[in-house]
């Protein structure tokens, strides 16, 4: 979404008879918003850390009233959207290796609400028979570890692996099942079949 797409016709027509605090609270989220998507509560974050350095001589009541105002209107006009933004956030996770626990603590951070945040891994999960074990498979590739270590881990290295996939968030029967590949090739072939399976 680009600055210009923000400031369209719908915007100007909510802006004429702001009170000043809210003029400039909503100038700044256009701007912001037409350089990055956000959730509602990054978008909140943004503005009071803007009233902090820029509207110190505004009362403290009348900004929060004026930011509550300003969000309202982005979420109406369909500039945030927590479904949507947790939706990308969720689908570009899981392409990084990211286990379901490491999105939901990331959701958390935006207060983006749990049904919400089962909702975006069900669809980024949408094409995988197991989209976790998936995710498992890609944290190791990343990190270069079980199967995809350069060298087959002995016992101590394999313990290493594991407590790696652990803290990442994966269960113990997945990082298992990770770590019972054989290779490289047998770990890419685990993770092809998850895809055909949903085919």
């Amino acid at each position: 979404m680009t600055t210009d797409q923000i400031t369209d016709s719908k915007a100007g027509d909510i802006a004429a008879d702001r009170p000043r605090a809210e003029q400039r609270l909503m100038n700044k989220a256009v701007h912001y918003l037409g350089r990055y998507t956000s959730s509602r509560q990054r978008l909140r974050e943004v503005l009071q850390r803007f009233a902090r350095r820029k509207l110190e001589h505004f009362e403290p009541a009348e900004i929060s009233r004026a930011i509550d105002a300003v969000i309202a209107d982005c979420v109406r006009l369909g500039y945030v959207d927590d479904a949507a933004f947790a939706m990308t956030r969720a689908r570009s996770k899981r392409r990084g290796g990211r286990s379901a626990l490491a999105i939901r603590r990331s959701l958390a951070e935006h207060q983006i609400d749990d049904t919400l945040v089962d909702a975006a891994l069900v669809a980024a999960d949408e094409t995988l028979a197991d989209g976790e074990l998936a995710a498992a498979l890609r944290h190791a590739a990343r990190r270069r570890i079980g199967p995809y270590a350069r060298v087959k881990p002995d016992d101590s290295t394999h313990q290493r692996h594991l407590a790696s996939l652990a803290r990442a968030g994966f269960s113990f029967d997945i990082a298992r099942q990770v770590m019972g590949c054989e290779n490289a090739n047998a770990a890419d072939a685990l993770a092809e079949s998850l895809r055909d399976e949903m085919q």
